[in-house]
Parts: C-alpha cells; sequence; structure tokens
C-alpha cells in the first residue's frame, strides 16, 4: 500500500510516503540556497512520493527563517522546484507566521499575536492583532503563495500547527478575544480563500493541530472539527501534535517513544473528512516499512509523514518500496532538532551528509588496500565507505564486538536504538566486502591476511578510555556488567549528557538508592536540547532518583560550591561519568573518532566517512 499512487488536487502521487517540513536552517540571507535545493532533492531521488518544503514565513520568527513575503525568494524556489521535480516528487511549500511563538531579536519589531498572551519560551508579550491586522495577515499569506507559484511549487501547505499564529488562532488557550475572530476557524477560512484565490488549481493543503498536550488545549476532536469546516477549501490535510515550544518534545519526541504514538489525531481527522475526498497525512516516529505500512493499513491515515527518518536515509522511500534494508533514524535528537535549536544547520548523527548535501563528495580515487584499526562507530563508518568506494578493506577490533562506546551505551536503559546504529554500520561494512577480525589488537598486523605492512593506507579509530577518579567506578563497568554496585550509590554527572542520567536510572531499576551529582545549576541538563530531559524526569522521580546540583566530587566529600560546603559521600559506591582520553597506540595513520578527540559518535560518524573519501 505504501506503493499505490493517490491523488492530491490535481497532482498524481507516485506513493504514500511524505517528507513533511522542518526547519533546516540553510538559509542565506533569509532566501533559499543551494543546499536547500541539494536536501530535498536528495529525499525526491530516493523516492519520497511528497515533498514539503520548509515554512516561508510572512514574519521573522528566527535568524535564517527563509522570508516568502520578499520576491527576491523566487530563483531560489525556482531551483529548489526544478531539482525536486527533476526526480518525480510533488513538491509543496509550507507557509506561515509564527505569532507569539516568535522573537522581535531579529525582526525589530513588536510580536503579533490573537491575544496578548506571551508563549511560555520566548515569554515576549505580543500586541493583539485587529481587524486591519488581521487583513494584512491575510494578504502576506497570499503573498507569499504567489511567490511560490511563480517558483515553481506544485503548491503550498498553510501551517496551522505546532509553531503557527493560525494555531494561536484556533486554540483556547492563546485566543481571548471577543469580537468574530474569537472564532479561529474563520481567520483559517480567510486565509485559505485568498489563497485559493493566487494558486488556483495548484495544491491547497493545511496542516491542523491535533493534540497540544496541555491542559484546555486543542484535541484531536478539535482538529476533526476544524478539517470538517475547511473541508470545501483544501485538497489535503496533514496533521502534527504538540506544541513548538511548550510540548515540543511531542513533535520530535526521542528514541523510546513508540512509531505511531501520534495516530489518534489523523485518525480522528479521516474519520471526519469520510466521503470527502481529502486525503489525510499522518506523522508519528515512523522509522521502518513496517512501521509505516501499519499506519496505512490500519485506517489511521493515506499518506504517511517521514521526517528523520528520511534525513538518516534519504533513499528511506525506495528502500522501503523495494524491501531493503534501510539506515535507521534513532531519535537521539542530537545533530537534527537539538542542532538547529541552537541556530546551527541540521544535521545527522547516523547519516554525515545530511545538511551538507551541497558539497560535492570527491570521487573515488586509485584501488587500495585499507587497514581499519578499530571496530566502533568511527573505524565502521571508514571501513564500510572505502569499501564501497572500491577499496579492499580490512578491519581489526580489539574487543569480541563491534561498536565501542556507541554498543555499550545502547545497554541503558532508554536508549536501546543506539545499537540500530552500530547494526547498520556493520551490514553496511558486510555488503561491501570488509572482512574483519575481532578479538585482535594492532600488534596482530603480522597476521597475513591484514598485515600493516601491506597495508597501503591505515585509519586509526581506536577511540578513546575512561578516566575516573581514584575510588570511583566509570558508568563504561556498569553498562557493560564489570561492575555492579548497590545499596547507596553516588553518580557523579561530569558530562551533562546521556550517560549519567542514563546509568543511574539503571541501578535504581536495579534496586539502588542513587543520588545524581552534577556541578550544574540542573540535572540532567543535557538531555534538554534533545528533548528526553522531561521524559527522563518522570523516570527518575519514579524511581526515587535524588538530584542534587551546583556539587562536586572533591576528595571524600561533595562540594556544595555556592555555600562552600563539604558534604559527606555517604554512599557504599561512586559512579563516575567524566571526559575520556584517546586511547594510546603506536600506529601511523590517519586518526578519526575518539582517539584524535574524544567526543561524540557524530563526530566519529563523520570523520571516519571523510577519512575514507580522502583515501588516493
Amino acid at each position: 500500500m505504501l506503493g499505490e499512487p493517490i491523488r492530491i488536487g490535481n497532482q498524481i502521487v507516485r506513493n504514500r510516503i511524505v517528507f513533511p517540513a522542518h526547519l533546516t536552517n540553510a538559509a542565506v540571507a533569509n532566501r533559499p540556497s543551494a543546499q536547500h535545493a541539494a536536501y530535498y532533492a536528495a529525499r525526491a531521488a530516493g523516492g519520497a512520493g511528497l515533498v514539503i518544503v520548509e515554512e516561508q514565513a510572512l514574519d521573522r520568527p528566527y535568524e535564517k527563517a527563509v522570508l516568502g513575503t520578499d520576491p527576491a525568494v523566487v530563483p531560489g524556489y525556482r531551483a529548489i522546484t526544478d531539482a525536486v521535480q527533476a526526480h518525480g516528487a510533488v513538491v509543496l511549500a509550507q507557509v506561515g507566521h509564527n505569532g507569539a511563538q516568535s522573537s522581535s531579536l531579529y525582526s525589530r519589531t513588536v510580536v503579533e499575536a490573537p491575544s496578548a498572551i506571551p508563549d511560555p519560551m520566548f515569554r515576549e508579550v505580543p500586541v493583539a492583532l485587529d481587524a486591519a491586522g488581521i487583513a494584512r495577515v491575510v494578504e502576506g499569506f497570499a503573498t507569499v503563495a504567489r511567490h511560490c507559484i511563480a517558483g515553481g511549487f506544485d503548491g503550498v501547505e498553510i501551517q496551522a500547527s505546532q509553531a503557527s499564529l493560525l494555531r494561536q488562532f484556533l486554540s483556547p488557550l492563546t485566543n481571548r478575544r471577543d469580537d468574530a475572530h474569537a472564532d479561529g476557524v474563520l481567520v483559517l477560512r480567510e486565509v485559505l480563500t485568498a489563497v485559493r484565490a493566487e494558486i488556483g488549481d495548484r495544491i491547497l493543503g493545511v496542516r491542523l493541530q491535533g493534540d497540544e498536550g496541555l491542559d484546555g488545549g486543542l484535541t484531536a476532536a478539535d482538529a476533526a472539527r476544524v478539517a470538517r469546516r475547511v473541508a470545501d477549501l483544501v485538497d489535503v490535510v496533514n496533521t502534527a501534535v504538540g506544541v513548538a515550544t511548550a510540548t515540543l518534545p511531542l513533535i520530535e519526541p526521542p528514541m523510546g517513544v513508540p512509531a505511531g504514538y501520534a495516530e489518534p489525531v489523523p485518525s480522528a481527522v479521516r474519520a471526519a473528512l469520510a466521503g470527502t475526498g481529502v486525503p489525510v497525512i499522518g506523522v508519528g516516529r515512523y522509522t521502518t516499512s513496517e512501521q509505516a505500512e501499519r499506519a496505512l493499513t490500519s485506517g489511521a491515515c493515506d499518506l504517511v509523514g517521514v521526517v528523520r527518518g528520511q534525513i538518516a536515509d534519504p533513499a528511506f522511500a525506495s528502500r522501503v518500496l523495494t524491501g531493503r534494508r534501510v539506515r535507521r533514524c534513532i531519535g537521539c535528537n542530537q545533530e537534527c532538532i537539538a542542532a538547529v535549536g541552537l541556530n546551527r544547520r541540521l544535521g545527522c548523527v547516523v547519516n554525515p551528509d545530511a545538511g551538507r548535501e551541497s558539497v560535492p563528495v570527491p570521487p573515488p580515487g586509485t584501488r587500495r588496500r585499507v587497514l581499519v584499526v578499530g571496530g566502533g562507530p568511527a573505524g565502521l563508518a571508514a571501513a564500510a565507505e572505502a569499501a564501497e568506494r572500491g577499496h579492499d578493506v580490512h578491519l581489526v577490533e580489539r574487543s569480541d564486538r563491534l561498536g565501542g562506546q556507541l554498543a555499550v551505551a545502547s545497554a541503558a536503559p532508554e536508549r536501546r536504538e543506539l545499537a540500530f546504529a552500530v547494526a547498520d554500520l556493520a551490514h553496511r561494512c558486510r555488503d561491501a566486502g570488509v572482512r574483519m577480525w575481532l578479538r585482535h589488537v594492532s600488534t596482530c598486523c603480522r597476521h597475513s591476511d591484514h598485515n600493516c605492512s601491506r597495508a597501503e593506507h591505515i585509519i586509526v579509530a581506536t577511540g578513546a578510555r575512561p578516566d575516573p577518579p581514584s575510588g570511583t567506578i566509570d558508568v563504561s563497568e556498569v553498562l557493560t556488567g564489570t561492575a555492579s554496585p548497590s545499596g547507596r550509590v553516588l553518580v557523579v554527572d561530569d558530562l551533562g549528557g546521556p550517560a549519567a542520567p542514563s546509568v543511574a536510572e539503571l541501578l535504581a531499576q536495579r534496586g539502588a538508592r542513587v543520588r545524581l551529582v552534577t556541578s550544574g545549576m540542573v540535572a540532567a541538563e543535557g538531555l534538554g536540547p534533545l528533548l528526553e530531559r522531561e521524559r527522563w524526569r518522570r523516570r527518575a522521580a519514579a524511581l526515587g532518583i535524588e538530584l542534587l546540583t551546583d556539587r562536586v566530587l572533591l576528595g571524600d566529600g561533595i562540594l556544595h560550591h555556592p555555600t562552600d560546603t563539604l558534604e559527606p559521600l555517604d554512599a557504599d559506591a561512586v559512579v563516575h561519568a567524566g571526559p575520556r582520553v584517546p586511547a594510546e597506540i603506536d600506529l601511523a595513520g590517519t586518526r578519526v573518532g575518539d582517539v584524535l578527540a574524544p567526543r561524540d559518535a557524530a563526530a566519529a560518524i563523520r570523520e571516519g566517512t571523510d577519512a575514507a573519501r580522502a583515501i588516493r
């Protein structure tokens, strides 16, 4: 069913897989860039049936927004549409206004909203739009739509969901008006009518908010009600859950959240639109063909939106439609959601080319005999890439399994999907013909099959080792089972990332009385940008984990640095999460990943890939 064509308005979409709109931070001077064209074209070439380009804004809610009201965007639009349509996909542009979910930092003008209610994240009091202001907004939507059609788009999608002025008109939490526009659907219909007049018979879609995740906020029933009231104006309805500030983890949930978690929303909308001929797009963290197919066969939706799955694997659509293995999104949110939230360009841990599609990949060089020392993410990425480029690749790994610290971390609660990244890299190696030896060290290079002296190119990816303070247990020892602390356990977080919170949770699940200590002002602060912190805090509370902030481990005590008070350890064991040090190895070659400088899996996979591409 995923491969079945479907009619949307005046277009036949070749399959049911959609690449929905999302922020990339690739704009240059608030205009579309060559990166935009390359990025969306890669997903069209990968088989997506419908591509929806990120929001073309009426306002300037963030620094790298594309300002669709500027006529100068049209050539950039044409570059995107030509690139996407050349690969057979239908392409829409999302059009939106962020309203109160914005800041005057970049626009240097007041923020506007239905009512003077500040957003909980931006905290800026907006100006309530009057009738003239609403008319100006409606005309702004029409102007952007006109530019989109001039740029060759097959239609537009109106943003009335997550970060949207129109959602704010629809929600009782943000619309406290007492005039005619207290009915937010009236504003939405005015926008849709004006846009339809501009685009003619091109596709007109709308993305509706289903579940805001807030008491008294919009629900799936509200989405169904609004969909019925605008069905006469639109050709397709897309759906969403979560508000892009207050309940962001509902929009891009982290690993551990099951596929299809959002299906009640498209299900309700689809039932409401039965008999209208208007198809519905459902989203919900789909990362495999089975998950996406089930969403269709269960009747939850007519098309399936896959964002992170197609960031991780641009060929997701063609692979699932032909029964091939996909490179799975692991839901880490590290280089996509977190990066964009930090005003960086979108990327991906498992796909080092995401966000740099416009950068040419050098052609393969002369076939070389390549030795890769180390089977962690850096080594596996280097070996896979080198073999796929035609080199004769041999990989040796000291331990009895592949994956390095990524495999170790996958033993932690809610982190099991990290193992998908290891499995995908290992499959790439095997498919490309990499010869791999486990339980081997660099000194074994005298083995005739992978002798250092016979290698024409050596890539060293031996990782890093723990360096915990004296008398403490490193978190990796807990995860590998070489240490099993019990009783009163103090977990010291000197990293701020997932390691310490994950191990604290694991030990609490095993019955230990756990205290998590951090020098930061907030416990598990590194989970915030990953959208994991809220869920972890709930689980930690249920397990009775005590959180101690503003403290550092100091000898036999804990220093509370704001008061300069030394508190007793009061622990049977101390587990430490801290910086690692590069593994010592006397071997010449290109160093990648943690052996160069201990960082994260994204850096390791990217460097391994780039090192392989540099072989000449």
